[in-house]
């Protein structure tokens, strides 16, 4: 990348004792300049299903990024460990134009009110990074299973803007896993996933020989908006090589699923509760904006963040500074160990 920084996020990963290691440009570390190069080293101290993502402007929402699996035990037996799924929207811009159209989108109208319109819907949804277009070009992706093995599958929405369910027809999910916690297993026949949640499930290959589809949506209501729709093939060893037939289950909400820890860790509620406080957030009252400009955004205390991609917030701590910039909006905490 000639004309872009970039910095590399390993998403959901604790960085205990490794804080300059979490690849977010301007907070731990500048972005990286064209020809420079770094090598990110710490310790996974979690086993599951994960991503890694660059943490510059839009930029992963065109590519840059993969998938990470953290091998450990697992709540239901399986076979066959079929690796990462990764889910995604796909735009036929560029995703900084795409970012661009969305800043504009979110200005508030010279009344005030909230913008007239949201985010464009996207073009295509891509599984494991392939599908066909409305036109029929492109392909798409196959998975071969063998007719009464269990199989493991690593589902990842590495989305943009859409929360995207997904289901495999005829085959509900044994679910194990969310993100990085281990549960006791459940079943379904769709699973919603919301940017960067990451879902392990087991399928049992237990149907007729044939091809059956995996499906990957727009969950609608989650205000999530797309023009095409994704598919691939799962297809049972001695099948034809036609497209499926087959027909996917039908949903109508946004609700997340329930799900409970094989190994609860309870965080004690009583000191908590004592020491918690209210903090003023607020999705339609701009705040301080940084640049004069009247975006509608996410506050903490009506105020905006810009941070310094030069002057990477860790970089007070390793000075043993406290002066920093309005623009960065900072809470600082007073003591630590300790909840505020």
């Amino acid at each position: 990348m000639q004309d872009n920084g970039t910095s590399l996020h390993f998403h959901g990963l604790r960085q205990l004792g490794s804080n300059a290691m979490d690849g977010t440009n301007g907070i731990t570390e500048c972005p990286l300049a064209p020809g420079e190069s770094k090598t990110y080293t710490f310790q996974a101290t979690q086993h599951g299903s994960s991503w890694y993502h660059s943490h510059y402007s839009a930029q992963y929402g065109d590519g840059v990024m993969g998938a990470i699996v953290i091998d450990g035990p697992a709540t239901a037996n399986y076979d066959i460990d079929l690796g990462s799924f990764i889910v995604n929207e796909w735009y036929y811009q560029t995703a900084f134009q795409i970012n661009y159209i969305v800043n504009v989108r979110l200005q508030l109208l010279p009344t005030g009110d909230l913008p007239a319109s949201g985010p464009p819907a996207s073009d295509n949804i891509l599984i494991n990074g392939t599908n066909k277009d409305a036109q029929g070009s492109g392909k798409y992706g196959k998975t071969i299973m063998e007719q009464g093995k269990r199989y493991r599958l690593r589902i990842i929405n590495t989305a943009v803007d859409n929360a995207l369910r997904v289901s495999l027809d005829d085959h509900p999910f044994e679910v194990i896993s969310a993100d990085f916690v281990p549960i006791k297993p459940f079943v379904t026949d769709t699973l919603l996933l919301n940017i960067g949640q990451r879902y392990d499930v087991v399928i049992s290959a237990n149907q007729t020989i044939g091809n059956y589809w995996f499906r990957t949506t727009v969950d609608e209501a989650c205000r999530a908006f797309n023009h095409g729709k994704g598919l691939s093939i799962f297809s049972y060893a001695g099948a034809t090589s036609s497209d499926p037939t087959t027909t996917g289950p039908t949903f109508s909400s946004c609700n997340d699923e329930v799900v409970v820890p094989w190994w609860p860790m309870t965080v004690p509620s009583s000191s908590f509760s004592s020491q918690a406080q209210d903090l003023a957030v607020d999705v339609q009252q701009p705040g301080i904006g940084t640049n004069g400009a009247s975006v509608v955004a996410w506050n903490i205390n009506m105020t905006a963040q810009d941070v310094s991609w030069e002057t990477p917030v860790l970089s007070y701590v390793y000075n043993n500074t406290t002066k920093y910039p309005v623009t960065e909006n900072l809470l600082s905490i007073p003591n630590e160990n300790t909840v505020s």
